[in-house]
């Protein structure tokens, strides 16, 4: 639960530093712990698949070498704005005009929104145990002009089994980051057959198989 507390703080506390906008979206739902995806039940962070983009973005995660991991992202080039509500662009900062260019790390989650390029050195990179899969993404999956989806997602149970992070790589280069915090291996199943549409290395856990 303290991992837990630890992962949503940074995220706000991001968020209030850059003026985050929330975005609707399913991975909103998934904000209450449940029981984790049992210890062992998933793939270790050596795991290569046989292709190369994403057996390097695991290399690095393994690494623990965050600098090296942040060197990995694709920002995405967004025009801020002044409108109120949920989703959309990034908020403009305050002083800033509408239309504003922006080159961001889109993340969904509780509270999903963007990480600014010139802030990024504040993100703490991914601690994981393992992985629990990794998938092509579906072309149903959410995406617009500001959170592409990728071509392929890698799905990592944090050190605290506490939460899952998936890592959405195109070219070799992440493009978003998908924050899970329901992490049964149910809730995880629903996800990825929500956003998964074909497995190149699929779950370990009994209710996969």
């Amino acid at each position: 639960m303290e991992r837990y507390v630890q992962i949503v703080l940074t995220v706000l506390l991001l968020c209030e530093a850059s003026a985050c906008s929330p975005v609707t979206h399913a991975a909103q739902e998934a904000t209450s712990i449940s029981q984790p995806a049992s210890a062992g039940a998933y793939h270790p962070l050596t795991t290569q698949t046989g292709i190369a983009e994403i057996d390097h973005v695991l290399d690095v995660v393994a690494s623990g070498d965050v600098e090296e991991l942040r060197s990995l992202i694709h920002f995405t080039n967004a025009k801020c704005t002044q409108r109120d509500g949920l989703g959309g662009p990034p908020k403009c900062r305050a002083g800033e005009a509408e239309g504003t260019p922006y080159e961001v790390l889109p993340f969904l989650g509780p509270d999903g929104s963007f990480f600014r390029k010139d802030e990024i050195d504040r993100w703490p990179g991914i601690e994981a145990s393992g992985i629990y899969a990794i998938y092509e993404v579906s072309p149903g999956a959410f995406s617009d002009e500001n959170y592409p989806a990728g071509e392929y997602a890698i799905l990592f149970i944090s050190k605290e089994n506490e939460s899952a992070v998936s890592l959405h790589v195109s070219n070799g280069k992440i493009v978003r980051l998908d924050y899970n915090f329901e992490n049964s291996p149910e809730a995880l199943d629903k996800w990825l057959q929500r956003e998964a549409s074909r497995m190149i290395l699929a779950p370990l856990t009994p209710h996969s198989r």
